[in-house]
């Protein structure tokens, strides 16, 4: 008993503002992962090598149980930045109310998500390279077309001969390097397109029929000199302007000489000699 009335009147005789001061130093020593005045941006896509989550701007998520996002999301809501540290997953198909915590830590100087039951996810600037993107865009073959988007839709049209089928458009699925077309009519089969990478490094749909291939590039315009500028190679500086600004004014050029008549001879580079007085002068 007499150890602790010693202990409590030796804290009492501590003065309050040096234990302020203590506590204050304590303080300062602590090193956060985060800035709380300068919180870290966390829209973008983030990737733990098998699930995939994407935190649009205006606030919508989506998750994938792969790094494929042209598949079907395991999850999709909203999300809800509550502090520097945290935020919060809101799914739509879940009960109302329904929230995940998803906390933000620093592993060797990389921000990470931890959410419960999943691996830490990390930040990148564009979604995982997959087989997927390869087969977007512009394919075509001497009788055929072919767009995919990377909404997940499809256009096929037949240039020649303009026999049978000659459109459809649906949707397409990936099956690793394998184009699935499935047409919105009943009426047409699924179409199956294996993509292959020829020894040149071009890719190439292959089909039943032949081969797809991207069209050739289209070489640019050279761009046009700027109104005021001059063309490469000839002379530095601005091109001086006229009254309004535009290029030059010239006196205009006297106009060309009539031509002679066909047949006539040339004219003489020399002028004339004078004519001898006439007999009536």
């Amino acid at each position: 008993m007499r150890n602790v009335v010693l202990t409590v009147l030796a804290l009492a005789a501590v003065p309050a503002p040096l234990a302020i001061a203590q506590n204050s130093r304590k303080m300062d020593e602590v090193q956060l992962d985060f800035d709380p005045a300068k919180p870290e941006p966390i829209v973008g896509w983030w990737s733990n090598g098998r699930e995939l989550l994407h935190l649009a701007p205006n606030g919508a998520y989506r998750m994938w149980v792969s790094q494929d996002r042209f598949k079907y999301p395991l999850e999709v809501g909203a999300w809800r930045r509550e502090n520097y540290a945290f935020f919060d997953l809101e799914p739509y198909r879940a009960k109302p109310g329904t929230r995940i915590r998803v906390n933000m830590q620093k592993d060797a100087g990389t921000t990470e998500l931890v959410r419960d039951g999943l691996a830490d996810f990390r930040w990148s600037a564009a979604p995982p390279h997959i087989v997927a993107d390869d087969m977007l865009g512009a394919w075509v073959a001497p009788t055929e077309q072919l767009l995919v988007f990377e909404n997940g839709r499809y256009e096929w049209r037949r240039t020649a001969p303009a026999s049978g089928i000659t459109e459809h458009s649906g949707a397409w699925n990936s099956e690793h390097d394998v184009l699935v077309l499935a047409p919105d009519s009943p009426a047409i089969d699924n179409q199956r397109l294996r993509l292959v990478k020829a020894p040149d490094g071009e890719f190439a749909l292959e089909t039943a029929n032949g081969r797809l291939m991207h069209p050739p590039e289209v070489p640019k315009p050279e761009p046009s000199v700027a109104p005021g500028l001059r063309a490469p190679g000839t002379g530095s500086g601005p091109v001086p302007s006229g009254a309004d600004g535009d290029a030059p004014r010239h006196s205009p050029a006297a106009p060309p000489a009539p031509s002679a008549a066909p047949g006539a001879p040339p004219a003489a580079s020399t002028p004339p000699a004078p004519s001898k007085p006439s007999a009536h002068g």
